[in-house]
């Protein structure tokens, strides 16, 4: 799993999950097929169209179809340029599969950042159906394609793959002779236990001083409302002893 950092606009460092080859891949396959059907009801429209004219001879009408016809067709050409334009570097696959396009260096790309990406889906994907933009991401260490390297731009995942659900802390099992060193967890709910799970598997996975800080609020927050005063020095061992006691209390 590769990551990458981003800095938000407050200057804050946010850690994502570089989005997959698999993940593009299917992004680029459902914006296909809604492309096809776009094509597919455009064509049908314009024939249909085409054909009433023509019966009655009226050929220059014919002509407007024709021209009406290439401009509904340009949205295909332009279509995942257009989308990441929009709707801030996503296109309908890519919302789908819950990833985008950002700066590599983080924020959002330009609107000449977006075009000179996608200037190069010629050559990364069509005329090589694919294969150079795989090629490509595979041997990046940020999973760029050629035109992302070009436009300085990644496509990261905005939800990462290792959250946790509340069934995942309901279907945890208690340890036996486990002596509970706080009690009072029994006040929390299945989704405070849920934050602290996410949190300690997100400072695991992205040690960086942003999670740090987060899990040090937690912690506070966490022993304010458990009415603990001596706070141990190693929050994250805390925060994992809080979440086996209520597992403990709550599921024996």
């Amino acid at each position: 799993m590769k990551t990458t950092e981003i800095v938000t606009a407050h200057n804050v460092i946010i850690q994502y999950e570089l989005a997959s080859i698999f993940n593009r891949a299917w992004a680029l396959l459902l914006d296909i097929v809604i492309l096809f059907f776009y094509i597919t009801i455009c064509t049908i429209l314009f024939t249909a169209l085409f054909a009433g004219f023509a019966a009655n001879d009226m050929f220059d009408s014919a002509e407007v179809i024709y021209t009406a016809f290439t401009l509904f067709m340009l949205p295909v050409f332009f279509y995942s340029f257009i989308m990441e334009a929009f709707f801030r570097g996503q296109s309908i696959g890519k919302m789908a599969l819950g990833i985008r396009v950002v700066k590599a260096s983080g924020g959002n790309p330009s609107i000449g950042e977006l075009f000179l990406r996608w200037s190069f889906r010629l050559i990364d994907i069509l005329l090589s159906v694919g294969s150079i933009a795989a090629l490509s991401a595979s041997s990046s260490d940020k999973m760029q394609r050629l035109g992302d390297v070009i436009a300085n731009t990644c496509v990261i995942r905005l939800k990462s793959s290792t959250q946790y659900s509340i069934k995942d802390i309901l279907t945890i099992k208690s340890k036996e002779n486990y002596e509970t060193k706080y009690p009072q967890v029994v006040q929390l709910s299945d989704e405070d236990m849920l934050l602290v799970k996410n949190s300690i598997e997100r400072i695991r996975s992205y040690p960086n001083k942003q999670h740090k800080e987060l899990i040090a609020e937690l912690t506070n927050i966490i022993s304010e409302k458990l009415n603990i005063t001596t706070i141990p020095k190693n929050k994250v061992t805390f925060l994992k002893t809080v979440l086996q006691d209520y597992i403990v209390l709550t599921r024996s």
